[in-house]
């Protein structure tokens, strides 16, 4: 296994800057979890990172030593692409140990990798069949399992079960981690899907426009967003966020209703009279039917049921927030209830920065 050291590297295609002075430790046996929209710059390091791609600037080190001229095959490295990318004239025992063969390991060593990897990716009854007769899940263990076979220092993973299913993709991400635990593989794994990110994720690296918005365990980049970007990319429903402002009674006033809301002076003592946007999940937007203090009279405009819960928009002045209820808490639009906020899981920002402004909450 191997330690994985990114110092600001930076990445030009042409005259386009699509890495910016980006660094990251990834430690000895961890699972990292690269996370952003497409464009951002997240496949390039791990392309970068692989040799797939050269750096314009910066250092790429694995174990210490300095990769960043290294061609891919000397970093030994392992590489899964989202596409299957299997030899369909091979089996499965085939395609597995074709990397082996590269290196003329011999037969018997050969069989017992390959026995291996099949074992603990459970695939051993499919070793004699073609690509062809497998399923989409299946032929992405294999292609996992001809990238473990020859015990490379780090797997790196684009998006390998982006194409299934989303039955299958929620199989395939327990079996990655599961083979991430037993192996103890340093992995790095690249996404769009936050939902696999927060599964799998020792710890997430959030990019958006070639720059590392904030790294962090998953519950870190929920509960404590970095800024802006991270709070309104990672939680499904996004985030609530909205301009506010900050009365001298501690009072936190949105779209223009003059009532407001009261916050303990503790959770705002920190702020400075910079241009604010309040940020605050839908679990901590709190609906009751009836009055209660601190709560503000609104209406329910829109009532969206997801089976196990409820996302519930009401109308403060001019904004509209979403709440997270219990199953058929809110039965309709138009109905009359009292909203307050959860000033513990409130997040201010700078407007004008997209900072987020810490405090002692």
């Amino acid at each position: 296994m191997a330690e994985i050291e990114i110092r600001n590297i930076g990445k030009f295609f042409g005259p386009v800057e699509v890495l910016k002075d980006v660094s990251m430790t990834i430690a000895d046996g961890e699972f990292v979890v690269m996370l952003g929209e497409s464009g951002c710059g997240k496949t390039t390091t791990l392309r970068s990172i692989a040799g797939l791609e050269s750096v314009t600037s910066g250092q790429i080190l694995i174990d210490g030593a300095e990769v960043q001229d290294k061609k891919a095959s000397d970093r030994d490295i392992a590489f899964v692409f989202q596409s299957f990318s299997l030899y369909p004239h091979m089996s499965v025992y085939e395609n597995i140990a074709f990397p082996l063969r590269a290196v003329r390991m011999n037969t018997s060593d050969r069989e017992a990798a390959v026995k291996e990897v099949a074992d603990i990716l459970q695939i051993g009854p499919l070793l004699n069949r073609k690509p062809s007769a497998l399923s989409g899940g299946d032929m992405q263990r294999v292609a996992i399992g001809r990238a473990l076979v020859r015990r490379p220092k780090a797997l790196l993973m684009d998006e390998p079960i982006g194409a299934l299913d989303a039955k299958l993709r929620e199989q395939m991400r327990a079996e990655i981690k599961r083979l991430h635990i037993s192996r103890g593989s340093t992995s790095v794994y690249v996404t769009h899907d936050q939902i696999e990110a927060m599964s799998l994720a020792d710890r997430i690296v959030i990019m958006n426009d070639g720059i590392l918005q904030q790294i962090g365990a998953p519950e870190e980049v929920y509960l404590r967003p970095a800024n802006l970007f991270v709070a309104q990319f990672v939680g499904s429903p996004v985030m609530n966020v909205t301009d506010v402002a900050l009365s001298g009674d501690a009072r936190v006033v949105i779209g223009g209703n003059e009532q407001g809301f009261q916050f303990p002076g503790q959770v705002v003592s920190h702020l400075n009279g910079a241009p604010l946007s309040l940020g605050i999940r839908p679990e901590a937007v709190l609906l009751s039917h009836d009055a209660a203090h601190g709560a503000i009279e609104v209406e329910t405009t829109n009532v969206e049921p997801l089976g196990s819960h409820d996302i519930v928009d009401v109308r403060v002045g001019d904004t509209v927030l979403r709440s997270r209820t219990e199953a058929g808490f809110i039965k309709s639009e138009g109905q009359k209830v009292w909203v307050g906020l959860d000033p513990l899981q409130a997040h201010f920002f700078d407007r004008d920065s997209g900072q987020a402004l810490r405090g002692t909450n």
